[in-house]
């Protein structure tokens, strides 16, 4: 199903997320709450998701005061994204509260680790794969589900990484590096999925991993675009002991901006790729790194 262009939207409204509900997966994280309200204030709904069964509180009634100021709703629930029967339990829990259709998702959801590669632990390797790249594939596909039921066009935004494009410096993570590059092949194959049926073949090829092909056409749904963001450095709460080792002021001299960045400083990408200012714009990684991939 071919979507027509957004032409007759004004430039003022193509950051606007009016009559639509986004969920955002870490959403108690200080990411997922930053760009969270920033989707309050642009007239979107917000359900957040996390592992943690309450995010923090003064975040929280920040959070609870951006949705009334602006007319809109704020959700938390509790979801655990490598664990497929916690994701339906939360979708069940949620859909009875929402006001508009899930259009939207931002997954930030993701652990990283620590360790040179010759000693690292192979359960902590997969636990870090599952979280990012299971998890972020197993919570896309719930929202895409749900877009499908209610017929809706949508916007999905992975985060990512530059360490998806680049190998860390002076830092041993490679489990979070093969995990971020392959959160940026998962956005380029979901959106040549579900961005029209022109791109797949009818039925599929029986196999050892497709023991029960199909032989009919997929469904006809609206566009899902599929976009990521690869952040560079974020000064968090998280990057504190980053902090006492020095390595924020070492990440700072890898970009050409010479600074990390802030959890603020990825409102505006989201708000874009979530809006219909990026109409045009599926199967892309936006990097918003200060440079750091570009020296």
């Amino acid at each position: 199903m071919t979507r027509p262009a957004p032409s007759h939207v004004a430039t003022g409204d193509l950051f606007r997320l009016e009559e639509r509900t986004v969920l955002i997966s870490g959403g108690a994280g200080a990411v997922g709450t930053t760009v969270g309200k920033a989707i309050l204030e642009s007239g979107g709904d917000v359900v957040f998701v996390d592992i943690v069964a309450q995010p923090n509180t003064d975040t929280w009634k920040a959070i609870e005061e951006a949705a009334r100021l602006n007319n809109t709703k704020a959700i938390y629930q509790q979801l655990d994204v490598q664990d497929e029967d916690s994701i339906t339990s939360a979708f069940l829990a949620i859909n009875p509260q929402l006001r508009h259709s899930i259009r939207g998702l931002v997954s930030c959801a993701a652990i990283s680790g620590e360790s040179d590669a010759c000693d690292y632990p192979i359960a902590t390797f997969r636990k870090i794969l599952d979280v990012n790249i299971t998890g972020t594939f197993l919570i896309a596909r719930a929202v895409a589900k749900e877009m499908h039921r209610a017929n809706v066009p949508g916007s999905i935004v992975l985060i990512a990484s530059i360490s998806g494009h680049i190998s860390n410096h002076g830092i041993n993570t490679s489990a979070y590096n093969a995990s971020k590059a392959a959160v940026h092949q998962l956005a380029r194959s979901l959106a040549a999925e579900w961005g029209h049926p022109q791109n797949t073949f009818p039925g599929s090829t029986q196999s050892a991993t497709n023991s029960n092909p199909s032989t009919e056409s997929r469904g006809v749904y609206p566009p899902i675009r599929v976009n990521a963001i690869s952040p560079g450095h974020i000064d968090t709460p998280l990057s504190e002991e980053a902090r006492k080792r020095g390595l924020t002021v070492e990440w700072a001299r890898q970009n050409m901006l010479g600074r990390i960045s802030v959890a603020e400083e990825y409102r505006a990408p989201v708000l874009f790729l979530l809006g219909e200012g990026s109409s045009y714009m599926t199967g892309a990684d936006l990097r918003v790194d200060g440079g750091h991939c570009a020296w």
